[in-house]
């Protein structure tokens, strides 16, 4: 019948319907290895995206879109021009 049992449905179900964890500046300089000055030059030049404006002066990037930018950074595609 279907092959899962009502829980893994269920599972799947929150999985799908995950929200997106939003890092913040320090969390994401951890993460791509980069000093804040570097990493905001980049930003206002267009290499990486910019952030998701949170309320007053905070902001964050999506941590799917962080995860792309090591991906990029790995495989030496990230900050190229400079």
């Amino acid at each position: 019948m279907g092959g899962h049992s009502q829980k893994e449905n269920g599972q799947l179900q929150n999985d799908l319907h995950k929200p997106e964890r939003l890092l913040r500046l320090p969390a994401v300089l951890d993460r791509i290895g980069y000093k804040r000055s570097r990493f905001l030059d980049l930003v206002r030049q267009g290499v990486f995206p910019k952030p998701v404006k949170l309320g007053g002066r905070a902001v964050a990037w999506p941590e799917s879109v962080v995860d792309d930018l090591v991906d990029r950074l790995v495989a030496g595609k990230g900050a190229t021009h400079e």
